[in-house]
């Protein structure tokens, strides 16, 4: 039935295609790997022969949003679950997966959090530093290891060629504040770009309230013999009111975060050889308050939670390009290390925690990962296929092999079609494995879960119109969840027996010229599950978006002022327990809708924005009613 049901999508696809492309024919060769539409630009990725989504800066200035977390909300098959508001902490997952699922990377470094998923947004940057937003939905792993399971995401920021210097001020709603400076200097070959941003809010509801710190360095030095060469440092800081993140009944918690990071990467081209190299060491250290300050403690609660995870990794690779294709090869090795006073195996030993007085780790674990890679790409007139294979050696779970194909064809210069089926697996985190508490309760003998997909698409692109579709299908096996059963007191993570799901994404938008209208673009995407929570609540795996549709409209008003709204509409799957009621009950859809006005001069750009004009109440995870109407003003200066 499947097969049969993404032979007929494929075909449909294909005559879409066609029709379209004979409604906008022209003599005007375009290479479709070049193509730039605008800023939220879709390419067959030449790497992947799958769809690569991009947002670049123009775009993101542009947004009525004021964090990572709020922009990626606007993309179809994204599911963004928020807890907090400007980025305290959001769960990101990608055509139905959970928020483990998705490989997060830094300027192409691997900072996904060993220790549990709800971290991976703790980016140390500040969403004006982004250069370029790289979103890959579907597995990934064969290129980028274990954990892009149902897809990837990169963040990227750029050196500029110029000296520049800007300052940013911006306040809002609930005594919101934002203060940035950043600074770009380059002399030759070498290139250099620091930020530094303080945030703060009293919050919209009682414990709501938060205060981050993020501090940004990266520089780049191009040598003409030995390659180039380039390296970031970040530091972040959060403190932040957790109402209810982790368990409704109990809701003043608090979380206090820190991240530092440090990468270096190396390419070198010679000839037909590309080398690449990076070495990365991320440390995050978290303090969780299950009661704030104690107050109100239950009598089992008698120590605040501190982990401290150190992740030290390595990757390097070859590509060679030939008549016969580009093949590459590589390997990447990464340890990961947490010390605890909860989550891990008990110490003979305990350990000072260098980031709090007075408190010692009791708990740790480790685990080595190395995974070795190949990969063969060959473009072949208007054909292009890509297939590689993995393995990975993990020492606490044993070997996994996983791989797969892409295959593209070109049906004109405008138009093309492709399909693809990957295989993926992701291990356990230590939450999964470890988090014992009054409130949940962890299985230590989990397995890695594994997942199949086959998806097929189209994309389209000419004169400032493109349009593009993918559909897919995945088979989920042993997939983590947290469950709690109807009548038991505690949530456990386990091993789900297979998750089947079959979904797909469309997305269309067309430049103006010389017009009132500057941009529009809308989307939309379907998700459903054949497995469904009916006699437990999944906290996780089975709450899905199903219908997600999405509108993005920009337009003039007078001369420098421009407008930007974003609409969308929200419909989730699954069940959240209702702490008041003592049932289960399901999500109601709700609408969004944000506009921003930006007025730009020669050194100053003037912006203010309401975000949730429609007052929405709404939950992205039950029993935590999100913001409602709130609005922010700003002002920028660049020397």
């Amino acid at each position: 039935m499947i097969r049969k049901t993404l032979l007929s999508l494929l075909f449909a696809i294909i005559v879409n295609q066609f029709i379209v492309a004979n409604i906008f024919n022209d003599s005007l060769p375009v290479l479709l790997q070049d193509i730039e539409v605008n800023a939220r630009v879709t390419k067959l990725y030449s790497e992947m022969g799958r769809i690569l989504t991009v947002i670049e800066r123009s775009e993101i200035e542009k947004m009525p949003v004021k964090s990572l977390d709020a922009l990626l909300e606007n993309i179809p098959g994204i599911d963004i679950r928020q807890r907090g508001t400007d980025g305290t902490q959001a769960d990101i997952s990608m055509r139905g997966g959970t928020f483990d699922q998705v490989l997060v990377l830094l300027n192409g470094v691997n900072i996904t959090d060993p220790q549990t998923g709800h971290y991976n947004l703790d980016i140390p940057v500040e969403l004006s530093d982004i250069s370029r937003i790289e979103i890959l939905q579907g597995s990934a792993a064969r290129l980028l290891g274990p954990n892009a399971f149902s897809g990837a995401i990169n963040i990227v920021t750029e050196q500029s060629k110029n000296k520049s210097l800007s300052a940013t001020v911006e306040g809002g709603s609930y005594n919101s504040y934002l203060g940035n400076l950043s600074a770009s200097l380059s002399k030759g070959n070498f290139k250099n770009f620091a930020s530094i941003t303080h945030k703060a809010s009293e919050g919209y509801a009682p414990n709501t309230d938060y205060i981050m710190t993020n501090a940004f360095i990266h520089s780049a030095l191009k040598t003409p013999k030995a390659g180039k060469f380039d390296i970031q440092l970040a530091y972040q800081q959060k403190a932040y009111g957790a109402d209810g993140f982790y368990h409704t009944v109990f809701r003043n918690q608090f979380e206090n975060t820190k991240t530092l990071l440090g990468a270096l990467n190396w390419n070198l081209q010679l000839n037909k050889v590309q080398l690449n190299a990076q070495i990365y060491n991320r440390l995050h250290h978290d303090r969780f308050e299950f009661f704030r300050n104690f107050e109100n403690a239950a009598p089992w609660y008698s120590s605040h939670y501190y982990h401290l995870t150190n992740v030290t990794g390595g990757k390097a690779s070859a590509n060679y390009l030939s008549s016969f294709g580009k093949f590459t090869f590589g390997t990447d090795i990464r340890n990961e290390h947490i010390y605890s006073t909860t989550l891990g195996k008990t110490m003979s030993e305990p350990v000072d925690n260098y980031f709090e007085k007075n408190i010692q780790f009791v708990k740790e674990d480790n685990r080595l990962s190395a995974t070795a890679f190949a990969d063969y790409a060959l473009n072949l007139g208007a054909f292009y296929l890509s297939a590689g294979i993995a393995q990975t050696h993990n020492e606490a779970f044993g070997n996994y092999t996983y791989g797969g194909v892409d295959l593209g064809y070109n049906l004109n210069n405008h138009s093309s079609i492709f399909i693809a089926a990957n295989n993926a697996m992701r291990l356990p985190t230590f939450t999964d494995l470890y988090y014992n508490t009054g409130t949940h309760q962890a299985d230590p003998n989990l397995k890695p879960e594994h997942a199949k997909t086959i998806e097929t698409g189209a994309k389209f692109h000419k004169n400032g119109f493109y349009t593009n579709i993918s559909i897919f299908y995945r088979i989920g096996e042993d997939v983590i969840d947290w469950v709690k059963y109807n009548g038991e007191a505690k949530y456990k993570s386990a091993n789900l027996a297979t998750v089947n799901t079959f979904g797909g994404e469309l997305s269309a938008g067309y430049i103006f010229r010389e017009s009132f209208l500057n941009s529009i673009q809308v989307g939309y995407s379907y998700l459903n599950s054949d497995k469904k929570a009916t006699n437990y609540d999944s906290q996780y795996a089975l709450d899905y978006l199903k219908h997600k549709a999405t509108l993005d409209m920009g337009h003039k008003i007078y001369k420098g002022l421009n407008a930007m709204w974003t609409y969308g509409y929200f419909d989730r799957e699954g069940t959240f327990y209702n702490s008041g009621t003592a049932l289960n009950e399901t999500y109601k859809p709700y609408h969004m809708l944000n506009v921003k006005l930006q007025y730009k001069l020669s050194k100053f750009d003037i912006y203010g924005g309401i975000n949730n004009l429609l007052n929405a109440t709404y939950l992205d995870f039950g029993g935590m009613t999100q913001l409602g109407l709130n609005f922010r003003v700003g002002l920028k200066y660049q020397l």
